[in-house]
């Protein structure tokens, strides 16, 4: 294969790749189709760019590994958008106004707390104490701002503490890392529930956020966690008990700014006997 034919099969492939960057992004039906089609058409080519004999093979072999990095930054973009469609489309930012971003960078405390650094700040309309989530749950809430970046100190980090509603009830109560004096060995990750009034939770109940004035720092209704197991009764009146977070801080990508909300009318009074 000469040269010349190379750069053009080369352009073709890039083409491809833009097609299905474009489709995923126009939501086409046709995009998986379109997918297995490349990847049928790629294996072949590959082959055949490297296949080329004398001098021209050290050529083939450069042409190879730049369709290859290619194809796996655009498919990297294409699982990056993948994912983005699910958060925009999931309960956590459904209902809000929402600023979607990147996970930059991330550091773990002493403490064994975590933040992260998002790609999105004040110029994209974020402030200190706003929520941020991912398609499954909570993730925790803006630290820090900058024009261009935010930090979040992730749930689970020392001193991070969230009112919350457990199980079907809504029975209130405060999920947090759990203490160094906690009596309760719990796994690594996990939080330590704790209730302000009498309650017995129960394995498998859910656990959401309370909810905070103008939805700083949590906005209400997002899903925390899970309880996985019940703490023994000591007599104390109220259990407690441990909570798998619904989102692996350790998996944090793609994410969502919920932007606070100003409610710019008052509510409307009451009326007796209730409404009508």
């Amino acid at each position: 294969m000469t040269s010349t034919s190379r750069r053009r099969l080369l352009v073709v492939l890039a083409s491809l790749t833009l097609v299905l960057l474009v489709a995923d992004l126009a939501g086409w039906g046709g995009v998986d189709a379109v997918r297995r089609v490349g990847g049928l058409a790629l294996g072949p080519v590959q082959r055949l760019l490297s296949a080329a004999p004398g001098a021209d093979q050290a050529t083939a072999e450069r042409d190879n590994a730049r369709l290859t990095a290619l194809v796996a930054d655009q498919q990297h973009r294409l699982d990056e958008l993948g994912r983005l469609e699910k958060l925009l489309g999931s309960r956590s930012a459904a209902g809000h106004a929402v600023v979607a971003a990147l996970v930059v960078a991330t550091k773990v405390g002493q403490l064994g707390g975590r933040s992260v650094t998002l790609d999105v700040g004040s110029r994209d309309g974020v402030r200190a104490d706003s929520t941020v989530v991912a398609a499954d749950g909570l993730v925790g809430r803006v630290v820090e701002v900058s024009p261009w970046t935010s930090d979040v100190q992730v749930l689970g980090s020392a001193g991070s503490v969230v009112a919350v509603r457990v199980g079907a009830a809504g029975t209130l109560g405060t999920v947090a890392a759990p203490a160094p004096g906690d009596s309760q060995a719990r796994p690594r990750g996990t939080l330590r529930l704790s209730f302000v009034q009498p309650a017995a939770p129960v394995v498998g109940d859910l656990v959401r956020t309370l909810g905070s004035v103008d939805d700083t720092p949590y906005a209400a209704g997002i899903v925390v966690g899970t309880v996985t197991d019940v703490d023994p009764d000591r007599g104390e009146g109220s259990r407690t008990a441990t909570v798998r977070p619904a989102v692996d801080p350790d998996a944090i990508d793609v994410v969502a700014v919920i932007l606070p909300s100003t409610r710019s009318a008052p509510r409307p009074a009451p009326t007796a006997g209730g409404a009508r």
